[in-house]
């Protein structure tokens, strides 16, 4: 479930992020004002990076590097996700969030990463 998690969300994060950054009519179908955004702007960069880490670490990481990384990148998630919801769209220069749509998604990662990456292991079958 980790390593799905890493590779899926981390994926389409990064896509979404990417297409967001070159294609604005996708962001505002997500909810965000209709801005020619920078690279700092839309929420792009963080659903670029974050999501850019999360395939890394599923495609590359070990075991340990794994849960790490999904629980620090679901944590982050998180709390831009959270920071989105109560209207904190900006910190530091840096847009974190752009409209409903934006928030949701750093919502779901976050919850999907907090819980692969404390969930119990399965046992594999024999």
């Amino acid at each position: 479930m980790l390593q799905n998690f890493l590779r899926y969300a981390g994926g389409g994060q990064a896509i979404l992020g990417v297409l967001s950054q070159f294609i604005p009519s996708l962001g505002t179908m997500l909810g965000a004002a209709a801005t020619t955004g920078g690279v700092l702007g839309g929420g792009n960069l963080i659903n670029i990076l974050s999501g850019a880490a999360l395939s890394y670490l599923g495609l590359k990481g070990s075991d340990s590097a794994q849960r790490t990384g999904a629980q620090t990148l679901g944590g982050l998630n998180g709390l831009v996700g959270i920071l989105g919801a109560l209207g904190v769209n900006n910190l530091g220069g840096l847009q974190l969030s752009n409209g409903w749509g934006t928030v949701v998604i750093n919502l779901l990662v976050a919850a999907w990463g907090l819980y692969s990456s404390f969930a119990k292991k399965t046992a594999a079958a024999h």
